[in-house]
């Protein structure tokens, strides 16, 4: 048996967490001591375990204690919801993105570097980076992520002739 102070050592959890689970009904203790101690047992144990692995999933502890009410259920539901969220998520993500960079467009502040380029072009020499290892970046740039490539040199404040002869020199 554990005490809750052991548990949440166990689980590298507090003690507040496990009270949380306690009240939400997704942990309740096996036994009370005599002094009315919280007691947890091995099986207590590997439902913390689950509980666990599904929040560091990102499921959500209402979704958890669903699942884990329901034990003949098999866990593919389950992660394919969390899967479709983190997705959504994602997608979320990449518009807040895009939102992000129309806005540092549209306020120029990536704009106006290339006239810096062959100050850093000289100040990568000092420091030991050969000319070949410049365009060794930009084509693994190019090659990983082409759309993404042309947008940071269209940032930088390249034509479109200059960004295709890049491109087709770099390849």
């Amino acid at each position: 048996m554990f005490t809750i102070s052991q548990l949440g050592d166990l689980f590298r959890l507090s003690r507040s967490t496990l009270l949380y689970y306690d009240a939400l009904g997704l942990l309740s203790p096996s036994l009370r001591s005599e002094a009315g101690y919280r007691l947890y047992s091995k099986e207590d144990g590997d439902r913390l375990k689950q509980i666990c692995m599904f929040r560091d999933l990102g499921v959500p502890l209402k979704a958890i204690r669903a699942f884990l009410g329901r034990r003949n259920d098999k866990l593919t539901p389950i992660l394919l919801k969390r899967l479709l969220a983190i997705n959504s998520e994602i997608d979320q993500l990449r518009e807040q993105q895009r939102s992000i960079l129309g806005m540092v467009e549209t306020e120029g502040l990536l704009k106006g570097a290339k006239p810096f380029l062959p100050k850093h072009r000289e100040l990568g020499k000092e420091a030991g980076i050969a000319e070949n290892n410049f365009l060794s970046v930009h084509r693994i740039f190019q090659r990983a992520a082409p759309a993404e490539h042309k947008r940071f040199l269209k940032h930088l404040g390249f034509t479109n002739d200059e960004i295709r002869q890049f491109v087709k020199k770099s390849s």
